[in-house]
């Protein structure tokens, strides 16, 4: 049987839902993004767009989508990453996090479940959270952080930190910086870092950076 992608579960299932719940609000960003990779001393750079998605489903269900897609000559990229926070309490989250990457021999993919704390006021956003791979608890583990600042009126940035620990350690960092041009139409400009290493965590599989530059939408 194949196995359905999470990240394509987790997209269809926000643009059905955001048309259910009134409150619903999206922040859609398409950009322009360059990429630049190293497989085990083998160099990619190439190009292609950048999806940003993110918002609230209701006051306590919030989400985000990040999927960058681009060619090296013959070679495809793919690297997602999605969330769903579920708060059953002011500050705590049930949290749904999947993520995949797939550049010539590289190819993982990830889907976990944890618990999460937020911390959010008009200016500031604070999120910490660990889980574990769903479909084999203990053994696999995803843990970071994500930080907004609205650093100046009109403008946010968002930094974020994630490790997931399984059979190719992966690291992932994010900048994002939004400025809104219009109460509708910001500015989107990104970077992306993504590191995995081989199975006993000792040598680099895959190396490598996504910037980016584009226009977000606000519904």
């Amino acid at each position: 049987m194949r196995n359905l992608n999470p990240l394509a579960i987790l997209l269809a299932f926000l643009f059905s839902a955001t048309t259910a719940f009134s409150q619903a609000s999206v922040s859609a960003g398409l950009s322009y993004g360059s990429f630049n990779y190293d497989i085990s001393g083998t160099k990619y750079t190439g190009d292609g767009g950048v999806l940003n998605l993110g918002g609230q489903l209701s006051p306590s269900i919030m989400y985000s989508l990040s999927v960058s897609d681009g060619k090296f000559d013959d070679v495809v990229l793919n690297n997602s990453e999605g969330s769903i926070t579920y708060k059953v309490i002011p500050n705590i989250g049930i949290e749904f996090m999947g993520s995949q990457i797939k550049l010539a021999t590289v190819q993982e993919t990830d889907t976990s479940l944890g618990i999460s704390y937020n911390l959010y006021t008009p200016s500031f956003g604070f999120k910490v959270f660990a889980g574990s791979d769903i479909n084999n608890y203990g053994k696999f583990y995803t843990y970071g952080t994500k930080i907004n600042l609205g650093v100046l009126q009109g403008s946010n940035l968002t930094l974020s930190y994630k490790t997931e620990d399984r059979k190719q350690k992966a690291t992932t960092m994010d900048a994002r910086f939004v400025y809104d041009l219009t109460s509708n139409i910001g500015l989107n400009l990104g970077y992306k870092s993504t590191e995995t290493k081989n199975a006993a965590g000792t040598a680099v599989v895959l190396k490598g950076n996504t910037t980016y530059a584009g226009i977000t939408y606000k519904f």
